[in-house]
């Protein structure tokens, strides 16, 4: 890594620790039919990471929840699988300022929108997707566990490197499921 890159990883986290402490928001334990409006961030790594979003985007829209999802790629041409629809959102290297913060329309008004769940399905720690989760206004944050990310999420599930998205998906699920349940006599 050279000494630019050192420096600009230097200036997201200063910028980031800056900015994490002003962010207000209503926090509020959720769960799957509590749940009104979900926004999902996530990496897009191939195609298949495309079509385990698109199928848990649509799980969730059959619950009648309103989703908002958006992906991070490597590069500068999305690629030809990753077709934008209502619901999904893709930003790149473009749209990253020089210490790699997101920019753009969609990602500021993604991170002001207070959904009742915020799911951050990054599988690695990368700058870009901890930014939106950090600076998110969403009333209940859930992503991986981590030391990293005790300060950003109010449900945090424990996963290995072998974990793959489908795996982190469906314990999202079950522990959305079962959080908070009403009991009804």
């Amino acid at each position: 890594m050279s000494l630019i890159d050192k420096i600009k990883i230097f200036a997201g986290k200063y910028y980031l620790n800056k900015h994490k402490y002003s962010i207000i928001r209503n926090r509020l334990i959720s769960n799957l039919d509590d749940a009104k409006t979900i926004g999902i961030i996530y990496i897009l790594e191939d195609e298949t990471t495309y079509n385990h979003i698109t199928r848990f985007v649509k799980l969730l829209q059959d619950k009648q929840i309103a989703v908002k999802a958006i992906g991070y790629f490597e590069g500068n041409v999305r690629p030809i699988y990753a077709i934008e629809k209502l619901s999904l959102d893709f930003y790149d290297k473009k749209v990253l300022n020089w210490f790699n913060k997101p920019g753009g329309s969609y990602v500021s008004e993604f991170m002001k929108t207070e959904f009742d769940i915020l799911i951050d399905l990054s599988l690695t720690d990368i700058f870009q997707t901890k930014y939106i989760s950090t600076l998110s206004k969403s009333k209940f944050k859930v992503g991986k566990g981590g030391d990293s990310n005790k300060e950003i999420f109010d449900l945090m599930i424990d996963i290995n490197e072998k974990t793959t998205l489908d795996e982190f998906i469906t314990l999202i699920i079950h522990y959305l499921s079962i959080i908070n349940k009403k009991i009804n006599e």
